[in-house]
């Protein structure tokens, strides 16, 4: 899958930055526009990388992602 696909609906708000409480952590999910959450990941890259080669790729094979 090209690095660049955008799908409309599925976007990864803060480029996969984690909040709570107003404080940034390391540990935690992805949660894409549409509401489908991540398992727990310890990096902003790791949550990327799910949003485009599992969620993304799912979403376009038919699936829910």
């Amino acid at each position: 899958m090209p690095t660049s696909t955008r799908l409309a609906g599925h976007t990864l708000p803060d480029e996969g930055r984690i909040y709570r409480d107003g404080y940034r952590i390391s540990n935690g999910p992805a949660v894409c526009s549409c509401g489908v959450e991540s398992p727990s990941f310890c990096s902003d890259q790791g949550r990327r990388n799910w949003h485009r080669d599992v969620h993304k790729v799912g979403i376009l094979a038919g699936g829910q992602g």
